[in-house]
């Protein structure tokens, strides 16, 4: 059966992610999504403006997003967020409302119009300490309680989404992420990167367990004396990781960097393996990317990993810098086993597509709104 629509959907994303983040995950994704219904018109999804000014690059730095949305630059956070507050309405025009964030002016009356809200992550809720500032002005819980629909990018996310909050009334369907095109396994060295090396990417602190990587490199690195351990992003190590460096004796031995998303491919797919210890994800990118990159990918067997890796990962028990140290001194010593982690984290990462992604959000926007038809 092919997918067909009774009828097109006009679509009214609203602007809080792209006010609050200039980059990052949620909004890369909502821009990602809004180019397909753009570029895809058998989606039949009329994108509405944007009206209040935004700070997201992803978009303003798109002379093609920027001008179909419509969007002008605010001069700050504060500013966009301030015109945000301000405004009083949804657009009139609007068959579908998707959430973006939880401020509180984002549950404004919708005019009749059906209310999506995709949920990320329940990182907040189960672990207090994670929180940030702008969490304490979410009303993640009065969305999911108002919403007509709710999207989770995993199948994770949606079981403990309903651990959480038991009493959801509204569907919630599962959306996976997808990875860049821009992220292959040619892509050239970086010369201001060490020849052999393993990866890390992200933020290191608190569940991202960085330290288990840590004690694991410092389990090998006797066996591998011109290995090294490259952290991308997460900011300058600080001082107990540096103190921590000291005791394992691997202080230089790891480096610290900050690469733009157009050499982030490079350094993927460059490195010797990529590993993602954290103990608890909504998705987890960075696995998808290393994968696509035809990097050998060692995750952590918890939350949505698994379930992001398939078959194209290897796994270690999470926590366990042991276990994690004996998976990482396998694929460095075994090219077959390399090869093989590298053809099938290839294949698993060419199944997430950004197309793939916008359709389903379509499929769920013409439910919502009874227009979806099945056409021979």
């Amino acid at each position: 059966m092919a997918r067909g629509y009774a009828s097109g959907v006009r679509l009214a994303l609203d602007e809080q992610i792209f006010a609050i983040q200039a980059y990052g995950g949620i909004s890369r994704m909502h821009a990602e999504i809004a180019r397909q219904f753009l570029t895809h018109p058998e989606l039949e999804v009329e994108l509405l403006p944007l009206s209040v000014p935004i700070i997201n690059r992803y978009v303003l730095e798109d002379s093609f997003l920027s001008a179909s949305l419509g969007v002008k630059p605010a001069m700050n956070e504060w500013t966009a967020l301030g015109r945000y507050f301000a405004r009083i309405r949804v657009h009139p025009k609007a068959d579908i409302i998707h959430n973006t964030f939880y401020l509180p002016h984002g549950l404004a009356p919708t005019r009749g119009a059906r209310r999506i809200v995709t949920i990320y992550d329940m990182i907040p809720e189960f672990m207090p300490q994670t929180r940030r500032r702008l969490d304490l002005f979410t009303l993640k819980e009065r969305y999911v309680h108002r919403a007509d629909h709710i999207i989770c990018i995993s199948h994770a996310t949606k079981s403990d989404l309903i651990r959480m909050y038991p009493d959801i009334e509204a569907p919630i369907s599962v959306v996976h992420l997808a990875v860049d095109p821009t992220f292959t396994p040619d892509s050239p060295a970086l010369t201001d990167l060490p020849e052999n090396y393993i990866l890390f990417v992200g933020h290191r602190g608190q569940y991202k367990d960085a330290q288990v990587l840590f004690s694991a490199f410092s389990e090998i690195a006797p066996d591998f004396s011109d290995l090294h351990l490259v952290c991308i992003g997460g900011g300058p190590f600080n001082r107990d990781e540096l103190a921590l460096f000291e005791q394992l004796g691997i202080t230089h031995r790891v480096k610290q960097d900050v690469l733009s998303d157009q050499r982030m491919s490079s350094a993927y797919a460059n490195s010797q393996a990529f590993v993602f210890p954290s103990r608890y994800e909504g998705f987890g990118l960075p696995a998808l990317e290393a994968m696509a990159s035809g990097t050998p990918t060692i995750l952590a067997n918890t939350t949505s990993l698994p379930e992001v890796g398939g078959d194209g990962a290897m796994y270690f028990e999470v926590g366990d810098a042991h276990d994690l140290s004996n998976k990482l001194r396998l694929v460095l010593s075994d090219s077959s086993l390399r090869q093989d982690l590298t053809s099938r984290g290839v294949s698993r990462a060419k199944e997430f597509t950004w197309l793939r992604t916008a359709r389903e959000t379509a499929d769920i926007y013409h439910c919502e709104l009874g227009s979806r038809i099945e056409s021979p």
